[in-house]
């Protein structure tokens, strides 16, 4: 690492300490190599960015034959995964087709969504294709409805967001938050997911293009995209939030017809007991920006 993005590194950390973050980032300029990053291989619950996985299956499983993307699905509001978006807020019985249902997964990381293309493929069956993809470090283990059946537990027995559940091994007492039993992955992996979607070298390009269209429309636009989104620069990106994880990963597209290419990934974990914390979002918003910033300028593949 050169002595430039070591300072860098260092400022970055300190600015997420002071507003209670830690955690991981790889930045990886996709036209030179370039990188810039700390605790890249460190594991982490995924929380919603497990979407991204996910969509890529369901994308490839498109492309294959093996799902009909106008395949209706009949929704029942009694059965669904709860959420705070999309058809989790139904009411009515309803049916949407395949790839609509993972247009929401993505756009407003609709858990309900999310749970009835996992349960048509099948967990294993995702993690099999997932594997066989060239990601065997990305795990699924639980659906979505895990996340919201234990955040309804936390909340009943007055656990604190951070500190409290975590055990003497460094593991946790929620499975979702224990990096042995959630759904699993680094941001050295997911970068090395969207590197290959940008290239159309994983599934099929029309696999490819078709998540790289879904990703470009998230509506969530207050962590990787707040400092760096203009009219010049576009950001095709996944959040992940779950008690005191705030995750995003995503693609910087900055310039016109031949953009420059930035993939981004930030896993980050709170000690601050709040839903609501502004502070380190703008804090990961400000990160992702100076990574960024760091790895267009070193124009020598493979240079760190």
């Amino acid at each position: 690492m050169s002595p430039d993005h070591a300072a860098l590194v260092a400022e970055i950390q300190r600015e997420w300490a002071a507003v209670g973050l830690t955690g991981s980032l790889l930045a990886r300029n996709l036209d030179t190599g370039a990188e810039l990053g700390f605790d890249a291989d460190l594991v982490w619950p995924l929380a919603s960015v497990v979407k991204l996985p996910i969509a890529l299956v369901v994308y490839d499983a498109f492309e294959r034959g093996e799902l009909d993307p106008a395949r209706a699905f009949d929704l029942d509001p009694d059965a669904a995964t709860s959420g705070p978006t999309g058809v989790a807020l139904f009411r009515h019985p309803s049916r949407v087709a395949a790839e609509d249902l993972l247009q929401l997964a993505l756009a407003v990381s609709d858990n309900a969504a999310t749970d009835v293309l996992l349960d048509h493929l099948g967990i294993d069956e995702v993690n099999r294709r997932i594997t066989a993809l060239g990601f065997p470090d990305i795990v699924l283990r639980h659906a979505m409805r895990a996340i919201y059946g234990t955040s309804g537990a936390v909340a009943a027995v007055g656990l604190a967001l951070t500190g409290g559940g975590r055990t003497p091994g460094g593991g946790h007492v929620i499975d979702e938050l224990d990096p042995s039993r959630a759904n699993v992955g680094t941001a050295r992996v997911l970068v090395d997911l969207l590197a290959r979607v940008w290239s159309d070298q994983v599934a099929s390009p029309p696999a490819c293009a078709r998540l790289r269209s879904a990703l470009g429309r998230q509506l969530v636009r207050h962590r990787l995209a707040v400092e760096l989104v203009s009219d010049q620069v576009r950001v095709h990106s996944k959040t992940g939030t779950f008690l005191d994880l705030r995750h995003e990963v995503g693609v910087v597209e900055i310039g016109g017809e031949q953009p420059q290419r930035v993939a981004v990934a930030v896993l980050t974990r709170s000690a601050i007991p709040a839903a609501v914390q502004m502070e380190a979002e703008l804090a990961i918003g400000h990160a992702a920006r100076l990574a960024v910033q760091a790895v267009r300028a070193r124009r020598t593949r493979g240079e760190t």
